[in-house]
């Protein structure tokens, strides 16, 4: 019997069960649902004994710890002990009956110590973590003090101690894991907050990072960002009511816009979230994609929203300076007017030295400064004009400033391109050849980054080449004749070019990690189909049709991702991630099938203890991937009991792990 039932799983490789393992509760509940059956139970209390294996104080013990659950874990738990029914397909069933976001149904079977647990859309999957955990862990005296222990962790009154109440005082064993089992909620909690202030540091439309994070933490990070957009929205909306009073409709249409764009985002959303709180999507596959999404949109629309607010912020603390500027203002015009005659005398100096052609890209400056300057001073008696307007009409104050200290900063350039003539001219002379090599490789290198199929901003790479080739081709035909001039426009063409290379760069580096990480996600789920696919074709039809449909998704799903792997590598990454989902469950399916067959043909988890033992830690190395017996223990004798027949059952008696 125990041949023909290690034989029935040899199909199954090595990447199922370890996948079935970290499975999220929602898809564990998934799949438990395809198999639900009728019953008669009601849960009209947290605690249903069915099986009659509690006195009435052990039920109410039970019950008042799982009472505390809402307020100390915001879950409502419900345990129910079954005798000879299906938990796996109960625990489920009875979910959905109640309809609790925030329930997490515990369903026990007595007859053959499985167990099924079936988590609301609301709970989170750490707690559910822990209720299994506890399962698994917590030593005591059979049902009642297994019960205690599952409704202590609900509670958050676990002590965390070592046991295994499930296995009938068997107790757990850690064989190739170097020791014994050692849970710990504390450090799981503070793990868990790491993790989640790791997903806020992320910049909210790094999605692929986002795809790489926990989903609890997704779910905090996402409920945050509603909560600051929201908020930046109200103030937004009260900001721009004082900045069009202070500065007139046109000059705050982009805060008008970037307020009306995070309110549509704000309102998407809402719609999702409320989506997520409902219940209605497939799979934790799915959800994750509508966090990432709440965080992404949510994020960049409020960094948006937030950097037009701080403008009109700015600029209303300038005019509640402007008098103070103003007059700033006016002083420096005074002292440029006396550097344009020293400029005069300096030019003269230099063109009795040098050849006056080279100094063609300087000989008019000084004429120039002189013009910026009284431009300058023209706008500056405009403002003095707007100082005495009231408060609310002079929202063209700020724009006047603005154009005097434009003109004051032109007049200064041209000034101090004649103070430094002299050394540039030198320079340019020495160097200019050597910038021209410089930037004729740059030009080569940013045509290799514009070919790539990186997300970079090709527009602005692009401008950036062109201004570059416009300066090279002066350089090379009028170097000779004007060095200033063209090494001046050379330098200041490849400054802008160094920067949008450096840009490109990064953004080649990331789409290569990206493609890495889709290579290796790819991989994985192709290793682990492949093992779903090998057990279909080898046990025939012991695989049923759920398990097969799943591994037809997966196959869809990972073709998606190669698809798009080289010019769309984010999404890629997310089809991959969604192929090795949906090929975990399709082993877990495949892997209940061949329990099924095995308990109806080989009396598979019944009086052969040997027997079943061993198909269980074959279906555990075949399924984990790490070989030797991990992962293989099934459930053992619930409720006590020694270690005799049945006290280790096949692979699928973990429930929904």
């Amino acid at each position: 019997m125990a041949s023909l039932a290690i034989a029935g799983l040899t199909g199954l490789g090595a990447a199922g069960f370890s996948a079935a393992l970290a499975a999220p509760a929602t898809a564990e509940t998934s799949v438990l649902a395809q198999t639900a059956t009728d019953t008669d139970i009601t849960l009209d209390s947290q605690v249903v004994d069915d099986a009659g294996v509690l006195s009435d104080s052990e039920k109410s013990e039970i019950s008042d710890l799982l009472a505390k659950g809402p307020k100390e874990t915001g879950v409502k738990g419900y345990l129910v002990f079954v005798d000879n029914q299906d938990p796996q397909s109960l625990a489920p069933q009875l979910q959905s009956e109640i309809g609790i976001n925030n329930g997490l149904v515990i369903v026990i079977n007595t007859s053959d110590r499985t167990y099924g647990t079936a988590p609301g859309a609301k709970v989170p999957t750490s707690v559910t973590t822990d209720v299994n955990s506890a399962i698994k862990e917590n030593r005591g005296d059979g049902f009642p003090e297994g019960g205690k222990a599952v409704a202590k962790v609900l509670a958050d009154e676990s002590d965390g101690g070592n046991s295994a109440w499930l296995w009938g005082g068997v107790g757990v064993l850690a064989v190739g894991g170097g020791g014994a089992v050692v849970w710990s909620k504390k450090k799981r909690r503070k793990d868990e907050a790491a993790e989640v202030e790791t997903t806020r540091s992320i910049t909210p439309g790094d999605s692929s990072d986002l795809a790489q994070q926990p989903t609890h933490a997704l779910r905090t990070v996402a409920a945050e960002e509603l909560q600051s957009t929201d908020e930046s929205i109200r103030k937004g909306a009260q900001e721009l009511t004082t900045a069009e009073s202070e500065f007139g409709v046109e000059r705050t249409r982009e805060l008008r816009k970037a307020l009306e764009s995070s309110q549509r985002t704000l309102s998407q959303a809402y719609g999702d979230h409320q989506r997520l709180a409902n219940g209605l999507v497939r799979d934790e596959a799915e959800e994750r994609d509508i966090l990432i999404g709440i965080i992404a949109n949510c994020g960049t629309a409020d960094k948006n929203l937030n950097e037009q607010a701080e403008r009109f912020a700015t600029l209303r603390e300038k005019l509640i300076n402007a008098p103070e500027i103003v007059d700033k203002l006016f002083q420096e015009t005074v002292d440029l007017r006396t550097r344009v005659p020293r400029a005069r005398t300096t030019l003269e100096s230099l063109t009795s030295r040098v050849d006056p052609a080279l100094l063609s890209s300087v000989i008019d400056n000084p004429d120039i400064a002189d013009a910026e300057i009284t431009q300058a001073e023209e706008a500056l008696s405009r403002a003095r004009e707007l100082l005495n307007l009231p408060p609310g009409e002079q929202g063209e104050l700020v724009d006047a400033a603005r154009a005097a200290r434009m003109a004051m900063n032109q007049a200064a350039s041209q000034l101090d391109s004649v103070d430094r003539a002299e050394v540039q001219l030198r320079e340019a002379q020495s160097n200019l050849e050597s910038l021209i090599d410089e930037v004729d490789g740059e030009i080569t290198e940013a045509t290799e980054h514009a070919a790539s199929n990186a997300e970079l901003d090709r527009t602005a790479l692009a401008a950036a080449v062109e201004k570059a080739k416009t300066a090279l081709a002066d350089a090379r035909s009028r170097g000779s004749q004007d060095p200033l001039g063209t090494y001046s426009a050379l330098l200041e063409a490849d400054g802008e070019l160094d920067i949008q290379i450096d840009e490109a760069r990064g953004a080649r580096n990331s789409y290569e990690r990206t493609i890495a990480m889709v290579d290796r996600t790819i991989a994985d789920a192709t290793a682990r189909l492949q093992s779903v696919e090998d057990t279909i074709h080898t046990r025939g039809s012991m695989v049923g049709v759920t398990a097969r449909s799943l591994a037809q998704s997966a196959g869809q799903a990972l073709g998606d991702a190669r698809r798009m792997r080289d010019t769309r590598p984010k999404d890629a990454f997310h089809a991959a991630q969604q192929a090795n989902n949906i090929a975990s469950q399709a082993a877990q399916h495949a892997q209940k099938d061949i329990d099924d067959y095995n308990r109806r043909h080989n009396n598979y988890g019944g009086g052969s203890g040997a027997g079943s033992m061993v198909t269980g830690l074959v279906l555990g190395s075949l399924l984990s991937g790490h070989g030797g017996f991990g992962g293989g223990f099934g459930g053992g004798g619930f409720g006590g009991g020694g270690g005799g027949g049945g006290d280790f059952g096949g692979g699928g008696d973990f429930g929904g792990f």
